[in-house]
């Protein structure tokens, strides 16, 4: 912020311009600009990140083939899905670390059943970016799924959202 009397830069919150000595106490605090990247979060739906198809597997899938499946399509997360397709877990790299780093077995005599987070937070198409945002930002997770009628069909990616913002918030 600048001193309205003689122009010297000081700390939102200053009483006394270090500078010139003018009483800062009147000057307000800058309002926070709502601009096109303001607007974007609030008002643009998850369907605008165009969120790729999921990688879906079942509980009785192996971690082994899951992270095959991870690394193969450069994803983050797997859905598990029931036997009628609807969504039931989902298995991440952080659970790979978490979970997987205190057992001795092979990744392929360990069923995803035994480390995936049982029914995860969903979100719809029409579900904002700044619900996903909120989402994430609350659960402390990178990767929500995406779900039509108890489906998966996407998930989004804390990359996928600041990619998004990064090609459209000019």
């Amino acid at each position: 912020m600048e001193c309205p009397a003689c122009g010297h830069e000081f700390l939102a919150g200053q009483d006394v311009c270090e500078d010139c000595g003018q009483d800062l106490t009147h000057v307000g605090l800058p309002v926070p600009k709502t601009g096109s990247l303001h607007e974007l979060i609030l008002e643009d739906p998850i369907s605008q990140l165009n969120a790729p198809p999921p990688i879906t597997l079942q509980a009785r899938d192996t971690v082994g083939r899951a992270v095959e499946l991870m690394r193969k399509h450069r994803y983050g997360s797997v859905l598990v899905v029931t036997e009628e397709g609807r969504l039931a877990g989902i298995f991440t790299e952080g659970d790979l670390v978490r979970k997987l780093s205190r057992m001795r077995r092979p990744l392929e005599s360990v069923l995803l059943d035994e480390v995936l987070t049982p029914d995860p937070q969903a979100l719809t198409d029409d579900s904002t970016i700044a619900q996903a945002l909120h989402c994430m930002a609350v659960g402390g997770y990178r990767h929500i799924p995406v779900v039509r009628d108890g489906q998966p069909v996407g998930f989004v990616s804390i990359r996928g959202i600041l990619t998004y913002i990064a090609k459209n918030a000019l």
